[in-house]
């Protein structure tokens, strides 16, 4: 039984929104197994999840401070210990379609490759070899895989949005933690650290990566994300305890995505112009 998680730090409403409208489609979809990895756990207190306090590990797992993404790891590495069994952490700008549990649970469990039997490490998509050219000469020690030099030929990165684990992984992320530790200076200039180390540790250790994209939407993107803010605060109810669902969910149309925008910018280039 695959346990999910969500990570909730900062106290933004807008992120804890998203939180609640991608938990719900996930309950809706059959997820009931849900951990939220949270800096306030009261927030939770009435919600049918497993809460973890986190506040007290936040300066640790995020680098004092510096990369704060680095805690997505550091929470998939806690709960494979805590839980015992197979995690799946789920990024709250997300939303579940019908048939998620099954193609997770289905893609994390345990398979003959090459090198024996492995689970695969669950990811939400590839994205591009070589991301980060400037890397070239990078390397460094890590714990378990040892030496490490960026290659421009076949470093990869896969997107982060989605990470499932299981036991056994735990090397892994104990790597990917390492890794982001010593990129960690650099974190401005390069703000997906944490999905380039863990796709990095993967590949080294030949871990398969199983990507999860029909029944898991990503909205990361600027324009997407501004048009599923708006879709939130519509379809959900303002009580936050209550998890009814929306009676119809977000598509993502492109058309729709593009005309809201468009209305967006008009209507805060006119309020800019009556200032």
């Amino acid at each position: 039984m695959v346990r999910y998680l969500y990570l909730d730090y900062g106290g933004l409403p807008k992120y804890r929104r998203e939180l609640k409208y991608s938990l719900i489609s996930l309950r809706q979809a059959g997820g009931r197994d849900i951990a939220v990895y949270t800096d306030t756990p009261g927030l939770y207190a009435n919600w049918p999840v497993e809460v973890v306090d986190i506040a007290a590990r936040m300066p640790e797992w995020s680098g004092g401070g510096v990369y704060h993404h680095r805690i997505k790891p550091a929470v998939a590495l806690d709960a494979l210990r805590r839980f015992a069994g197979p995690v799946c952490l789920l990024d709250s700008d997300s939303i579940v379609r019908p048939g998620f549990p099954e193609e997770v649970a289905g893609k994390m469990a345990p398979k003959a490759v090459f090198a024996g039997v492995k689970c695969s490490v669950v990811m939400n998509g590839f994205e591009l070899m070589n991301p980060f050219p400037p890397l070239k000469g990078f390397r460094t020690v890590l714990p378990h895989l040892g030496a490490y030099r960026y290659d421009v030929a076949q470093s990869w990165m896969f997107n982060s949005g989605l990470i499932g684990v299981s036991p056994g992984h735990e090397a892994l992320l104990e790597d990917t933690l390492a890794f982001i530790d010593a990129l960690i200076g650099r974190a401005k200039k390069f703000p997906t650290i944490e999905q380039f180390a863990l796709s990095e540790v993967c590949r080294l250790s030949q871990a398969p990566v199983a990507e999860v994209k029909e029944t898991f939407l990503h909205y990361w993107q600027g324009r997407r994300r501004i048009y599923m803010a708006n879709q939130i605060v519509r379809a959900l109810s303002p009580g936050w305890d209550d998890l009814t669902p929306p009676r119809q969910w977000a598509k993502m149309n492109y058309w729709a995505v593009r005309a809201y925008n468009y209305y967006h910018g008009v209507r805060h280039m006119f309020a800019g112009w009556h200032k």
